[in-house]
């Protein structure tokens, strides 16, 4: 029940965790983080262009929004990059199976949640490893502290 819910929780936080390597915005009060220190992010793309931000939850799933995709659109992964526009450590990887939430709605938005099942499993390692969840229940607090990362992979916030 815990995994599922912080599922849900990192797929509300993806709207605003996207980033594009054409225009300069950032994170407000953010800093640049160290390179691939977010092993789990991803670029979930189109045509070559970032649309959405994810994470790898395993070594084959990637958590998305569901309006990342339209019908009839092909999506690619990228993972290992730190930057987008200067990483030589990025690879990209085809989506095989795009699966909504079963009650995901446009109009209103509700229920924007989706996993992409890759073409192929991602060969982890030091720049690519999957988000680590929580084991047992446990309420966040009030006032935690909580990283937020996004914006070509390199900027956080606390």
């Amino acid at each position: 029940m815990m995994t599922i819910i912080s599922l849900l929780l990192l797929a509300s936080l993806l709207p605003h965790l996207t980033f594009t390597a054409r225009v300069n915005k950032g994170i407000v009060n953010g800093t640049e983080a160290k390179p691939h220190s977010r092993p789990y992010m991803v670029s979930v793309q189109k045509n070559w262009l970032h649309i959405c931000g994810g994470f790898l939850i395993s070594d084959e799933f990637v958590l998305t929004v569901a309006h990342c995709r339209d019908i009839c659109q092909i999506l690619t992964v990228v993972v290992g990059a730190h930057d987008l526009r200067k990483s030589k450590t990025l690879k990209r990887i085809g989506v095989k199976k795009y699966i909504p939430h079963p009650d995901y709605n446009t109009r209103p938005l509700r229920n924007d949640i989706m996993l992409l099942r890759l073409q192929k499993k991602v060969k982890l390692n030091n720049n690519v490893r999957r988000i680590s969840l929580p084991k047992k229940c446990k309420d966040v607090k009030v006032l935690s502290v909580v990283l937020l990362a996004g914006e070509n992979f390199g900027l956080t916030a606390h």
